[in-house]
């Protein structure tokens, strides 16, 4: 029987090359022992959870919209036709820069004056008429109507007279029976004459009572103001600006009061129509277009930045200062969703801004929707395996229906609002679960399967830092 030794012999290579052949294979059985030991050892559960912590800073956060818009006049006072004419002459040009009180436009005055002669003869006639009725009881017609009541009392009061002397006469047979009957007749006519003329005296006296003279003092009223109001417009032929700033170009096609030709010398204006509108310096503002799924975001007041390729350099700001409540007309025609009309006010500009800023210019406007400068934010990675359910901002808390706390909540980050980044966590106490905010400076993160005791003794390591 071989000794010990020459067993071993036989088992050990006898080349160099073998020997480190061995020396490998013995070094990959030595690891791959090692390997299947510490996977047993760290491996997860079917029902086991890993924490997983990250720490992070207050800092500002934002969600902001970015949308395009053009430089509109913010702050305008809109130039008018007083009354219907013809424009007679032009001192301005669209986009100058005019001063309060400056001459922009005259107009012809020779249909305005044939229009206050009319007035004028109505108010004539008015005052003629309403003069009349207050006159009315020692007027004209009272006296003829007067006159003619006397005229058939006097009348009847001869046929009368003469009825008795023809009846005296017919008692001693000195005239017919005929003549008796003919004074008799003209009796019965005198008296009709008499009713007659006593009807219209009354009629003519209630035309100038009641209703007539009132009628009569309103129209003389409405002449009068008539003529005084076509006479004060004598003053406004000359139009003038009403405040320092830039002379913009009335919409062309849009609206009632909006020119359709562009204004030039003999050009016909009716009154009341837009022939410009003065953009006070420093009142500028932006008119852009939202959205139907933005819309409810925008409220009036939020801040908005505005930049733009015409002044890059340049950061305005401002806020919005009024969002439309009806989607526009031609919003629709060519992308199917409805876009509504916002604008935003930009604060007051300095001169050089104000030479550089144009009216008409594109601007990219950055409405800020909400803001916290003292905020604590997560990389969205942090809730992705949370269960979102929205709030007002958007956003909101997490839930995990496989935890075992308060009915299926495992510890998580509960945010609020969520840009383009990151979402914002909520603040409070405690360690941070799903639902419920933290206020520390670090945040426990959605977990990975850990065995229930593990994970108490680990959250409980955890809660010094929220």
């Amino acid at each position: 029987m071989e000794d010990r030794p020459q067993r071993l012999n036989r088992f050990i290579p006898k080349t160099r090359r073998g020997r480190i052949a061995a020396t490998l294979a013995l070094l990959c059985g030595l690891l791959a022992i090692w390997w299947l030991w510490s996977g047993d050892d760290s491996a997860p559960s079917a029902g086991a959870l890993i924490e997983k912590s990250q720490v992070v800073k207050r800092e500002p956060f934002a969600s902001t919209l970015n949308v395009m818009g053009t430089i509109a006049p913010g702050n305008g006072i809109d130039i008018t036709a007083p009354f219907d004419g013809t424009i007679k002459s032009i001192r301005f040009a669209y986009g100058d820069l005019v001063n309060q009180g400056q001459a922009l436009a005259e107009l012809d005055l020779s249909e305005l004056e044939q229009s206050r002669n009319e007035a004028e003869s109505a108010y004539l006639k008015a005052a003629q008429a309403s003069n009349d009725m207050t006159s009315w009881t020692s007027g004209p017609e009272m006296s003829r109507a007067r006159r003619a009541v006397a005229t058939a009392m006097f009348e009847l009061k001869d046929t009368e007279n003469k009825l008795r002397e023809t009846k005296a006469l017919l008692d001693r047979g000195l005239v017919p029976r005929s003549e008796y009957d003919g004074m008799v007749q003209q009796e019965r006519s005198r008296k009709t004459s008499l009713e007659t003329a006593q009807e219209d005296l009354e009629a003519t006296s209630r035309r100038g009572q009641g209703p007539n003279r009132r009628m009569a003092e309103l129209e003389l009223k409405n002449a009068q103001l008539r003529l005084g109001k076509l006479a004060g417009q004598f003053g406004s032929a000359i139009l003038h600006a009403p405040d320092d700033g830039i002379v913009v170009r009335p919409p062309v096609g849009q609206g009632e009061g909006a020119a359709s030709d562009p204004l030039h010398v003999g050009s016909r204006v009716s009154k009341g129509q837009l022939i410009g509108t003065i953009a006070r310096a420093g009142g500028l503002g932006v008119s852009f277009r939202l959205d139907e799924a933005d819309i409810n975001r925008i409220k009036t007041g939020m801040p908005v930045t505005v930049t733009g390729p015409g002044f890059n350099d340049l950061s305005l700001a401002g806020q919005i200062s009024s969002v439309a409540g009806e989607a526009g007309k031609d919003s629709a025609a060519g992308t199917g969703k409805a876009s509504f009309t916002a604008t935003a006010r930009l604060d007051a500009l300095t001169p050089e801004q104000a030479r550089r800023v144009k009216i008409g210019m594109t601007a990219m406007v950055i409405v800020i929707a909400y803001s916290n400068p003292n905020a604590i934010v997560v990389p969205p990675r942090s809730s992705a395996r949370c269960r979102t359910s929205s709030d007002r901002h958007g956003a909101g808390s997490q839930d995990r229906e496989d935890g075992p706390q308060n009915g299926g909540t495992w510890p998580c980050i509960a945010h609020r609002c969520r840009n383009s980044l990151r979402p914002e966590a909520w603040r409070g106490s405690g360690v941070v679960r799903c639902g419920a905010p933290c206020s520390g400076n670090a945040l426990i993160l959605p977990p990975r399967r850990l065995s229930n005791a593990t994970l108490s003794k680990r959250l409980a390591r955890r809660h010094r830092l929220c």
